[in-house]
């Protein structure tokens, strides 16, 4: 079976595509990743075929927009700098590489936000699945419930709740969106979008989806729009080689190797402008006697020597560091959640956007993590809260339990779930 795997976003959104794609490949299928080129190297490092889709400026340009970040506007941004540009490149790869697979029709496994590949299952009749990395893709009104940065309380009915992700699509998403969809159905000559629904019906595959979490980290949700299928974390790990070969490898083992296990700090791997976040983290750790791991591409003079408290480069793949960290603190990406959750390790969150404040609340009730209060935080009120976290025995518990139900292979059951769609 030929599967197409397509999304778009930072690594938190590519890398589970790739531990899914090799965990269909293990079984006989080929996979191949249609996303943008930026990310080239990195699925080809994962045996995994690749369709470019956009190019590496529309990348650049989203993780230079100052409101990227920003827990309303940031959805503009990815639409207009990133989602938008790849919508009809999208469509139309989908349809070359479905001529040219003849009477073998493939299987094509795609995020709800990329769009073209709704609009080529319309028009094809693609046997499509939604991809839901994270819980905050499928709209619900039971708790908890996020819209941006807040949290509707318990207390308010399920109309209201309702109402508020109305108004969000009147007033915020539908007329974002709308328009380029219309112009690009019409040119397939589809019927008309309905007038309500494109958020919480129409971005998903009608026949259904896979969650790429289990269901210990988001219980199934009766107001779910589609019927989805209970899955797993699909963890990825750069080969090998490629961690040996990475040009930090050498001295961030020499640094790990010279003293107790560090705190890693990551905002983020597509964030640009956590420089005043790195400056707390390295006051914090001061005050608090710890070593540090900084991760971004803002992160401060990249390497250290071995006497010092603190290391930092632009990336480095978490296999190789978080089973010899203390802690992780980090933005609440989903990718990020997970691997630390496999490692065992407490999480401190500082979530800004999109499905990060979600996630930092289902991590919160499972016990393994705390927040950072406030948009931006100081160095005391990390000091304060990264101290509480390192010290609770209850965490540590959570921790090790949460742990243990990520080892071994977990992606059997989707696997074969999949290929009764198929």
């Amino acid at each position: 079976m030929q599967v197409y795997l397509v999304t778009f976003g930072s690594r938190g959104d590519v890398h589970p595509l790739l531990g899914l794609g090799q965990a269909l490949q293990a079984r006989g299928h080929a996979a191949s990743v249609l996303t943008n080129p930026v990310f080239g190297a990195e699925v080809a490092a994962a045996g995994l075929g690749f369709v470019p889709v956009g190019t590496e400026q529309d990348y650049r340009d989203t993780l230079a927009h100052p409101k990227l970040w920003h827990p309303v506007d940031g959805l503009g941004v990815l639409w207009r700098y990133l989602l938008r540009p790849a919508l009809q490149p999208t469509l139309v790869s989908l349809e070359r590489l479905c001529r040219r697979g003849g009477d073998d029709a493939p299987l094509v496994l795609a995020s709800p936000l990329a769009m073209g590949a709704r609009i080529a299952q319309e028009s094809l009749g693609l046997r499509l699945v939604s991809l839901y990395t994270a819980p905050s893709l499928l709209r619900s009104v039971a708790d908890p419930l996020t819209i941006g940065r807040w949290t509707v309380p318990k207390p308010v009915p399920s109309w209201a709740r309702h109402g508020l992700w109305h108004l969000l699509d009147r007033t915020r998403l539908d007329p974002l969106v709308r328009p380029a969809l219309t112009l690009l159905r019409a040119a397939r000559s589809l019927p008309p979008l309905p007038r309500h629904g494109l958020f919480d019906r129409w971005l998903h595959a009608p026949r259904g989806g896979l969650a790429l979490f289990p269901s210990w980290f988001a219980r199934h949700a009766p107001d779910w729009p589609v019927p989805v299928q209970e899955g797993d974390f699909p963890l990825y790990d750069e080969p090998a080689a490629t961690l040996e070969h990475a040009p930090q490898a050498g001295s961030l083992q020499v640094f790990l190797d010279a003293g107790p296990a560090p705190v890693v700090f990551m905002p983020g791997s597509a964030r640009q402008d956590a420089a005043g976040f790195f400056r707390a983290a390295i006051a914090a750790c001061r005050r608090l006697g710890l070593r540090a791991v900084l991760l971004g591409p803002d992160a401060p003079a990249h390497g250290a020597a071995p006497s010092e408290a603190c290391w930092s480069a632009p990336y480095v793949p978490f296999a190789q560091l978080l089973p010899r960290a203390r802690a992780l603190v980090h933005h609440g990406g989903i990718g990020s959640c997970a691997q630390a959750l496999r490692a065992g390790l407490p999480q401190l969150l500082w979530p800004q956007a999109y499905d990060q404040h979600d996630n930092a609340l289902r991590l919160e009730a499972l016990g393994v993590a705390l927040r950072l209060p406030g948009p931006t935080p100081d160095a005391a009120s990390l000091a304060r809260q990264l101290g509480r976290l390192l010290r609770s025995a209850d965490v540590a518990i959570a921790c090790r339990r949460h742990a243990a139900a990520l080892q071994g292979p977990r992606l059997d059951a989707a696997c074969a779930w999949l290929e009764t769609m198929a």
